[in-house]
């Protein structure tokens, strides 16, 4: 709890200071209903989102989740934090390219990746990732995400040039521990990227019958 409390003031400070100065914003879409907006600001290591869903249908999904992360040297921390449908604080620290600690609240949200010798090294937390795409200028090269829950490898398959747009159509992955949205835990996405004039302009992630684009605004 200690881990907790001390993740979440390390989140308050950050995203109430100068990383929201100028953020990015998207606007998330489940087929032409907008469902809410994801705002984003950060570089690398250093990084911060605040996705917010207030029309979601039915309202089972809304809510915010709140994601930081913060490096000083090889070490990097996170914490993501859920409010609404779901409340969940994870807390995980990383050194040297390997996770070093892990802290979830409530305790029945772990898993068994929720164990910071079970992680491969070399993962990407969910701010660290967006920063990725968001920064690119064309299709990434492989990443491996870690959320506390589970792995998550994200590769590009093909990708096409049309005038001053490249298209990249990529794989989303679960390859250690559970499966997204219960009680049907799918593992497999199809995830599309567009970047125009070298910044990314549109991103999409479908399965279970659900097609989901986040629009750069």
């Amino acid at each position: 709890m200690r881990r907790i409390l001390s993740a979440l003031a390390l989140l308050l400070a950050f995203t109430a200071g100068p990383v929201w100065a100028d953020p990015q914003t998207y606007a998330v879409a489940l087929g032409g209903r907008q469902l809410g907006t994801l705002q984003f600001n950060g570089q690398s290591r250093n990084a911060a989102f605040l996705l917010s869903l207030d029309n979601a249908p039915f309202g089972i999904k809304n809510g915010s989740f709140k994601a930081v992360t913060q490096s000083r040297g090889t070490a990097v921390s996170y914490l993501g934090s859920n409010r609404g449908s779901e409340t969940r604080d994870i807390a995980i620290d990383r050194a040297a390219g390997q996770v070093t600690s892990v802290a979830i609240t409530p305790a029945s949200e772990m898993t068994k990746m929720s164990e910071a010798g079970a992680v491969p090294a070399d993962v990407l937390f969910p701010p660290e990732l967006f920063a990725a795409l968001a920064t690119g200028r064309s299709c990434p090269a492989p990443l491996s995400l870690y959320d506390g829950r589970r792995v998550v490898q994200i590769a590009t398959q093909s990708s096409r040039e049309e005038g001053a747009s490249v298209f990249c159509d990529m794989s989303y992955r679960v390859v250690m521990g559970p499966g997204y949205v219960s009680p049907f835990y799918l593992k497999s996405f199809g995830m599309a990227l567009v970047y125009t004039a070298g910044t990314l302009a549109k991103a999409s992630l479908s399965g279970g019958g659900f097609k989901v684009h986040l629009i750069r605004q």
